[in-house]
């Protein structure tokens, strides 16, 4: 049951209820009310009956007219107020009570018209007989005071047990008024904390995560309908997690795409598209970098300018795809014969640089120029074999110079002059065969 329906039938339960014992304490006070009635009636009536006793005894006292007169109209006044409290409501036993004061008061009203015919016969009443009268009207007072008081007595015995059944009528009422308002209100309560616990359980588990469990609540009622609210809200949190995590799967591996489009176009950027060595602007961006580097540290480094000798006959009679081919196995005999710390890029068509850093003395520095020599010998390519010379050409820092371009120049020199050495050698090799042929 909705707990709004509760509290409604809680408070048309109370307000019956509370109506209930309204109504009994109308009735109560109406009960009250009439038997004050009866009791004030009854107490007028006495009055009249002592006023009536004390007109009996004038009248034994002075037998006249005015006497007979007198006692006639007190009585007629009882029997006005004695009638008048036959209309007020009566049980049997006061109504039975009530019919002998009227019989007394035709007794008294029967000595009285016998008074009245004694007096207009001027007939003197004798002492015998005026006994007999003082005598009836004595007892019939006396009877007629004895059945008022039964009746008062009767009036108010009644008058206090309707009060106390009233009273316990009302008790009772109240007494189930609070039982059942305190169990409805008992139960109602123990149900609203057990949905209200069990709903702030769901809410601790969402705080802490959890999007798939459910709040299981009765249907038809109002935390039922906030349980549905709740759990639908959960599943749309949930959805939108997804969605959020995909989304983030998304941006995540677009960011890594980029990231890798961004590493390779820097690679792009810095490196030779055919060896995959340094090209001439990022070695120049390095290599000046180093020059500030050992300037700092106060260090040697030494730079290498190669020249592939004979490239260009096997450039021209293999095709430029031999020459490629060429390069990059240059190219990749250097980097395995060099140290990870060296620095490997291509100038130009057939040139490279290296940059040794950092370096101790010539000897070092000859000895590697020595493996840059070697990487150009037996060469395999259409199953030919091919040595190709290198001519390098060496510079120091700081020796030959402070800067790139004045190192490149020192290092370039060096390079051709190798380069016509190599050419003197060779022009003489071939020379001296043939005077010793002659």
């Amino acid at each position: 049951m909705r707990i709004s329906k509760r509290l409604k039938l809680l408070v048309a339960l109370c307000v019956i209820l509370a109506v209930a014992h309204g109504i009994a304490l109308l009735n109560q006070r109406t009960m009250m009310v009439r038997s004050f009635e009866q009791i004030n009636h009854l107490t007028e009536v006495q009055l009249r009956v002592d006023l009536l006793r004390s007109h009996l005894w004038l009248l034994q006292q002075y037998q006249d007219q005015k006497a007979i007169n007198d006692t006639a109209r007190a009585l007629d006044n009882l029997r006005h107020f004695v009638d008048t409290a036959q209309a007020l409501e009566m049980d049997g036993r006061e109504t039975k009570l009530l019919n002998n004061l009227k019989r007394h008061e035709d007794n008294i009203g029967v000595l009285l018209e016998l008074s009245r015919q004694n007096f207009s016969n001027g007939e003197a009443p004798q002492s015998s007989s005026n006994n007999v009268l003082t005598a009836r009207y004595s007892a019939i007072i006396q009877s007629m005071s004895e059945d008022l008081l039964r009746l008062q007595t009767q009036v108010i015995d009644n008058a206090r047990n309707l009060q106390v059944q009233h009273l316990y009528f009302n008790g009772t009422l109240l007494s189930a008024i609070a039982v059942l308002v305190t169990l409805f209100s008992l139960q109602t309560l123990s149900r609203f904390k057990m949905h209200l616990s069990t709903l702030k359980k769901g809410i601790k588990d969402l705080a802490d995560g959890d999007l798939f469990s459910k709040v299981r609540m009765p249907k038809g009622e109002e935390f039922g309908e906030v349980a549905e609210e709740f759990n639908r809200m959960k599943q749309e949190l949930l959805v939108a997690t997804r969605k959020r995590d995909q989304l983030q799967q998304e941006v995540e591996e677009q960011t890594r795409r980029l990231q890798q489009q961004q590493e390779k176009l820097r690679h792009m950027a810095e490196h030779d598209d055919l060896t995959g060595v340094l090209n001439r602007g990022a070695a120049t961006t390095q290599i000046e970098l180093a020059i500030e580097r050992c300037k700092r540290q106060q260090q040697q480094a030494a730079l290498l300018f190669i020249d592939l000798d004979r490239f260009k006959p096997i450039n021209d009679s293999l095709g430029h795809a031999a020459g490629d081919a060429v390069l990059k196995e240059i190219a990749q005999r250097l980097h395995h014969s060099l140290r990870a710390s060296d620095m490997i890029a291509r100038i130009g068509g057939d040139e490279f640089i290296v940059w040794l850093e950092p370096v101790h003395n010539h000897d070092e520095i000859e000895l590697v120029a020595e493996k840059v020599q070697d990487t150009g010998r037996a060469i395999t390519l259409y199953e030919q074999t091919l040595d190709v010379g290198l001519s390098v050409g060496i510079s120091v820092y700081p020796n030959d110079g402070h800067t790139l371009n004045a190192l490149l120049n020192h290092a370039d020199s060096a390079m051709y002059e190798t380069k016509k050495r190599l050419q003197r050698h060779q022009r003489t090799d071939d020379i001296t065969p043939a005077k010793m042929a002659e």
